[in-house]
């Protein structure tokens, strides 16, 4: 009887531990994923707006807070980096949904 007391103990131990090593691993893994992202290689959007020839679609542009924006075309999603010293991307016209239903 000792015996399967014993062995539900170190049972119900093991789980907890696992239940811990769980909560420090998914920890870890957020921390490692918040640390790599940011590391991406500075582009140089005055270089690329100097070169740039507009064409005058609009696009949709994100910065790396999610705080999104329609711009011209290309160079001047360019030319807003440059002079504001930003980091908007191209993104799909869904993100700026609501901006395109404010112009309208």
């Amino acid at each position: 009887m000792t015996y399967k007391i014993q062995l539900i103990k170190n049972v119900f131990l093991g789980l907890i531990i696992l239940g811990f090593a769980e909560k420090v691993w998914a920890h870890v893994e957020i921390e490692a994923e918040d640390y790599f992202f940011p590391l991406e290689p500075v582009i140089n959007f005055c270089k690329m707006a100097d070169q740039c020839q507009h064409d005058f679609v609009a696009i949709c542009g994100q910065d790396s807070l999610g705080i999104s924006r329609m711009f011209n075309d290309n160079c001047d999603l360019y030319e807003y980096n440059c002079d504001e010293k930003k980091q908007y991307r191209h993104v799909k016209m869904d993100v700026c949904k609501y901006e395109i239903a404010v112009a309208e």
